[in-house]
């Protein structure tokens, strides 16, 4: 698949899980916590195949492209950030609903960044045919990440 497909399918996935999360009832502690327990292995393992995949390729480009990356790292640093202070908290924690809710903002406008000006860059650098092989290795590194974070 395509890497600007494949990204903007985690991204989808993700939004996904944030919409079941606003679905949820405020008191329904257990399905809160599944799911943020399913939005911290999507971010992490989409976070880490784009800093050690797609970001280089990029960043390669120099100029626009350390640019672009450079800010897309703050804002993973950030994501990360959050999603950490986010575990410590239990559900019924009053600080839970609030961080999350910050949380989903950070990674929406990220995503927001992502797709538009980054992915118009790669689209612009890169052949379809890279892109296509970019996307291969990026569903390489996840399903390495997956397996090693199930173990």
């Amino acid at each position: 698949m395509d890497a600007l497909k494949l990204l903007k399918t985690d991204h989808a996935t993700v939004k996904s899980l944030f919409s079941k999360f606003d679905r949820t009832s405020r008191t329904d502690y257990d399905t809160r916590d599944e799911i943020l327990g399913q939005v911290r292995r999507e971010l992490q393992l989409h976070s880490r195949a784009e800093e050690e995949i797609f970001y280089p390729v990029l960043k390669a480009l120099n100029g626009e492209g350390q640019r672009l990356v450079s800010e897309a790292l703050k804002e993973h640093k950030d994501i990360d950030e959050l999603l950490m202070q986010i575990s410590r908290l239990k559900a019924t924690n009053k600080n839970f609903d609030e961080k999350f809710e910050t949380l989903i903002e950070n990674v929406e406008h990220h995503v927001e960044e992502e797709e538009g000006e980054m992915f118009q860059f790669a689209e612009e650098n890169y052949s379809p045919q890279q892109l296509e092989d970019i996307g291969r290795q990026i569903e390489e590194r996840k399903r390495f990440l997956d397996q090693q974070m199930a173990a």
